[in-house]
């Protein structure tokens, strides 16, 4: 039998049971263990310490034993059981901290947070000097996310050790769980006072400092981890990254130059001096270290090639970047002159900025290194396109139709896309119709090189106003490509245009608007079918929505112009169809 006596402070350890606590903070992943005793004294005492032979055991020692007891089943794991023992000593010895505890300690094994709370904070109140029923007490409040309450009890444990950094620490993390960043970092800094080497405070404190924007401390605090010998490359580069957010972009170039020059395979380093040139606008600097990068990286093309993509993407948003980005491109081009890839990312560049006849030309140089690629050829025919080149557009295509013979599908199709943009409908009708009758455009991998001819095709007698001989079309390419909302609103608009099959017509237009609920071209075609349907209220709420989103397009503002006229508004009539002729005189 085990023997309890003293008080709750002189009893340690006596039963061996022990009980690891996982905390969990806001900041990260913090494993906080307590190794708490088992019994921290049970406040039981003795009627009658010494026994005569044959005597009966006193309360005192009964009682002594069904604590015992109960400790021994909650070790088992028989928590159920444990409590009936506790709650039986607590009708007797309801001013026992340690029963309480103890029935605290059982609850929470179950993971019922509600009573071991109400039965850990009675433990705190009638013993608030023992660390074990404080730390207990600490964990539950935190897993009920009642942070002010874990914020006093760590508190007051820390207070019970002053100078215990272990104690601080978690005292720091509830805060840190509370979102009070301020206060934690001051508990941080209370740690660093104690334990100047403590890297943890020092870690955490750093974040915060970044976090709270306390960009000078947080500089001078990071300064102090590298220490002499400079720290870590991710160090430095932090460092330098800390120099910009204050605007001192010198110090930042001087902290990213010295890391790339202990370690000039650091890339992350190179990326953020060559970023410092950028932003502080010095494209002769930024010309420099792109140079020495290229010289003493370790990356072959395509990673250089990505870095390329990367900046042609923050030029797309930010114009500090267009510059930077064709100088790379051009630096590329000259250290590889064997490859077209750099040339090809140039003209998109150029294409995406306006420039289509400087993207055609940067085009047509990487065609002239690999004559064979037809993608290249057709990133040609684009830029002519783009800038209206239709004569040389032609003139390109027909050159790939016959030096590429694996492909003259390809380019027959592509001929036909560009005697349609050269306002050639006929002629490129009567192409892609001897395109379209070719075997091989009906195998699975040529899909979506059909869909392309037989669109170009409807929009060719669609232009040719030959709508019925567009609707087979938009049908076959239906069956292809059965979600194509574009497809769904053309066959739909063609079919309202004959005021054939409105109610198909209708059910294209209604599904085309569901994908594309903002888009203004397929709203004007639902609203002028339910125009033709007679349902003219809801025709104009469609179209009236239709010429917010689209208020450059002519035919919407026609068609509200007929639908007021029903509604017997000629006045408001007569505006829009003004309205509607502007625009077209307007168009080019």
């Amino acid at each position: 039998m085990v023997a309890f006596h003293g008080t709750p402070e002189d009893c340690s350890m006596q039963t061996g049971i022990s009980l690891r606590l996982m905390r969990l903070t806001g900041i990260g992943c913090i494993m906080v263990v307590f190794l708490l005793s088992a019994c921290a004294g049970t406040g039981l005492q003795r009627k009658n310490p010494v026994l005569s032979p044959g005597s009966e055991d006193s309360l005192g020692q009964a009682s002594e034993r069904a604590f015992a007891a109960a400790l021994f089943l909650s070790a088992e794991g028989d928590y159920s059981g444990a409590l009936q023992g506790y709650r039986k000593l607590l009708e007797k010895q309801p001013g026992s901290a340690a029963i309480w505890f103890s029935a605290a300690r059982a609850f929470h094994a179950l993971g019922s947070l509600d009573s071991a709370r109400v039965y850990s904070e009675r433990s705190v109140e009638l013993n608030s000097r023992n660390r074990y029923y404080l730390g207990l007490l600490a964990t539950i409040a935190h897993q009920e996310e009642d942070y002010l309450r874990a914020i006093a009890v760590h508190r007051e444990l820390s207070n019970l050790e002053r100078g215990n950094t272990e104690l601080l620490g978690y005292l720091a993390m509830e805060y840190l769980a509370a979102q009070q960043p301020a206060e934690a970092l001051k508990v941080f800094e209370e740690i660093l006072a104690l334990d100047p080497r403590n890297e943890m405070a020092r870690f955490h404190s750093l974040l915060l400092e970044i976090r709270m924007e306390r960009y000078p401390e947080a500089i001078a605090s990071l300064r102090k981890m590298m220490g002499e010998d400079g720290g870590s490359d991710r160090l430095r580069l932090t460092l330098g990254e800390l120099y910009l957010r204050t605007g001192d972009y010198q110090k930042a170039a001087v902290t990213f130059r010295d890391a790339v020059a202990r370690s000039p395979g650091f890339v992350p380093g190179w990326l953020a001096l060559l970023d410092v040139s950028v932003r502080s606008g010095e494209q002769t600097v930024f010309l420099s270290d792109l140079s020495r990068y290229y010289d003493t990286s370790l990356q072959g093309l395509e990673k250089q090639l990505e870095l390329a993509r990367y900046y042609l993407a923050k030029a797309a948003n930010d114009p500090l970047y267009l510059e930077p980005s064709a100088a790379m491109l051009d630096a590329l081009s000259r250290r590889h002159p064997e490859s077209p890839d750099p040339l090809a990312l140039s003209g998109f560049s150029k294409l995406s900025r306006g420039a289509a006849l400087g993207a055609a030309e940067d085009f047509r140089r990487a065609v002239a290194i690999k004559p064979e690629k037809a993608e290249f050829r057709e990133y040609l025919v684009g830029a002519l396109l783009a800038g209206k080149q239709y004569e040389d557009a032609l003139r390109e295509v027909r050159l790939a139709r016959r030096r590429l013979s694996r492909s003259t599908l390809r380019f027959s199709v592509l001929e036909g896309f560009v005697l349609f943009q050269a306002d050639r409908p006929l002629d490129a009708a009567q192409l892609l119709r001897r395109a379209l009758l070719k075997p091989a455009i009906r195998e699975k991998e040529h899909r979506a090189l059909r869909l392309k001819a037989l669109g170009t095709l409807a929009f060719c007698y669609d232009q040719l106003e030959r709508p019925r001989k567009s609707i087979p079309l938009y049908q076959m390419m239906l069956k292809l490509d059965p979600s194509n909302a574009l497809v769904m609103n053309n066959l739909a608009y063609t079919l309202a245009s004959l005021q054939e099959d409105l109610a198909r017509a209708r059910e294209l237009a209604e599904t085309a608007v569901a994908g594309e609920p903002e888009s203004g071209v397929y709203l004007d075609t639902l609203g002028w079918i339910l125009y033709l349907q007679g349902e003219y209220l809801s025709a104009l709420t469609v179209l009236e929505k239709a010429a917010t989103l689209e208020p450059g397009e002519a035919e919407i503002f026609s068609h509200l112009g007929a639908l007021y006229l029903k509604l017997d508004n000629p006045e408001k009539a007569g505006e829009m169809q003004r309205k509607a002729q502007m625009l077209m005189e307007q168009t080019p």
